[in-house]
């Protein structure tokens, strides 16, 4: 099997690099700190919260990763946090099965489904609020044996999509945990994150160590996937720095190369250019979610990006006066883009960038 899998959490032992970034994590629960982990999306974020558990786990504690993506309710969220913790050993009083029944909480294709009893004891939303209640504090519970439970929250960002107020929720449960249980929040929308744990008016304000989660490091990264070819019995010659070159670390999409990368060294036909023919079908795979992401940007927008793609600065007066548009309107927009966060970065010397390094080799083939 290809064991490059770009299309869900990578399997621990398969985690390319962020040794510096598990050891944060990983002092952090030894010193009972809550982390927020913030990272773009196909940025590596649940691959390392899986590796994080799988090495608290190794390490004789309770671990759990808890996914609020897509959460629309309180009682998804209730739902969630029941589906994840039925994993958890030795509930006391068995109040996670219990909730989890009453909530009629049930696998599907899709993930978890919830739904309520056909005769609550109370208005749904209240019953689901008394359900999160008690399933939070669970880990309490669970230190009479005098082991640690580790929670990460994935995508924690889209609680307040389900209720404005259930960070407080949250909050007023977990704070009374001490050495019980240790907290990652970990979410892939860096604002929000941000907002929910630098605002004064948020209860969560100034609870969590930041860790950002960065491109990965070229050499470690290039010394991880040769390993990976070479298990395989494939000889990548140079075509794994190439590949580098085209990603610059970008997590997902070095993975998404290398998958293709492995399928073309394996097929064994000579191929010249095995590195080109490789980003040859990532960029078909990934050609329709290129064109829905530039169909649905306005003309300045566009602008913006086709500037940075091809290394122009997108608000100076030459591309300005190129293009017949106000450089005041060029700013406006690319403020837009960066306020956004999923599309364009600053570099450390404030140059912006294309975060989708496949996006910015599309547009340059446009």
């Amino acid at each position: 099997m290809n064991p490059f899998n770009y299309q869900g959490p990578v399997d621990p032992g398969h985690l390319i690099d962020r040794r510096a970034e598990l050891d944060a994590l990983q002092n952090a629960a030894a010193d009972r700190i809550a982390i927020r982990l913030a990272a773009p999306r196909r940025f590596g974020k649940s691959s390392l919260l899986d590796a994080h558990i799988d090495a608290m786990r190794e390490a004789g504690h309770r671990a759990v990763r808890v996914d609020f993506s897509k959460v629309a309710t309180l009682g998804d969220v209730a739902a969630r946090v029941a589906a994840a913790y039925e994993d958890l050993p030795s509930d006391p009083g068995r109040r996670v099965r219990s909730w989890a029944a009453r909530l009629e909480v049930s696998g599907s294709v899709a993930g978890v489904r919830v739904g309520l009893g056909a005769r609550p004891s109370r208005p749904p939303a209240d019953e689901a609020r008394a359900a999160l209640l008690e399933l939070l504090d669970v880990p309490l519970a669970l230190h009479a044996d005098g082991e640690l439970t580790v929670v990460c929250f994935d995508e924690f960002q889209e609680i307040l999509v389900a209720d404005d107020a259930v960070d407080g929720l949250i909050r007023s449960v977990i704070q009374h945990h001490g050495g019980s249980a240790t907290y990652v929040f970990a979410g892939s929308q860096p604002s929000l994150m941000h907002a929910l744990f630098s605002e004064h008016e948020r209860p969560f304000y100034g609870q969590a160590r930041p860790l950002e989660l960065p491109t990965l490091p070229i050499a470690e990264a290039a010394h991880d996937i040769e390993a990976l070819l070479t298990a395989e019995g494939l000889d990548p010659g140079d075509a794994v720095d190439r590949l580098l070159a085209h990603t610059g670390g970008h997590p997902q999409r070095t993975i998404l190369l290398a998958h293709h990368l492995c399928n073309v060294l394996e097929a064994g036909h000579g191929d010249d250019d095995p590195t080109a023919t490789a980003l040859g079908l990532a960029l078909k795979e990934t050609r329709d979610s290129h064109q829905a992401l530039w169909d649905g940007l306005g003309r300045n927008e566009r602008l913006i990006l086709l500037a940075i793609g091809d290394g122009y600065a997108p608000t100076g007066s030459t591309f300005s006066d190129e293009h017949r548009v106000a450089r005041s309107t060029l700013r406006e927009a690319l403020e837009r883009l960066l306020a956004d966060q999923r599309h364009v970065r600053l570099d450390p010397t404030g140059r912006p960038y294309l975060l989708d390094p496949l996006f910015a080799e599309w547009l340059r083939r446009r």
